[in-house]
């Protein structure tokens, strides 16, 4: 059986800093419009917010930039889906 490969404390740290400079930098939403999250969920995204953001991260701004990230990510998947 393959056991994990340890990850040393600076490949966490550096890991940690691309999450929170993809996720956790504060977005400036302009036409901002409602989404709503089951309660469970909401409290789980918040915590990761207070927990790993820094001043000024929001839940509001990781909600978008996840988002953003899954429609940049899947844009091609979506527009050849979107033709079927």
């Amino acid at each position: 059986a393959l056991t994990p490969k340890r990850i040393s404390a600076k490949m966490r740290r550096g890991t940690l800093e691309a999450y929170k400079q993809t996720f956790l930098v504060p977005a400036k939403l302009i036409e901002r419009r409602a989404v709503y999250l089951c309660r469970a969920t909401q409290e789980r995204a918040d915590f990761v917010v207070r927990r790993l953001g820094d001043r000024g991260a929001n839940l509001s701004s990781f909600v978008e930039r996840i988002v953003r990230a899954h429609l940049e990510d899947y844009a091609e998947e979506i527009e050849e889906w979107r033709k079927l």
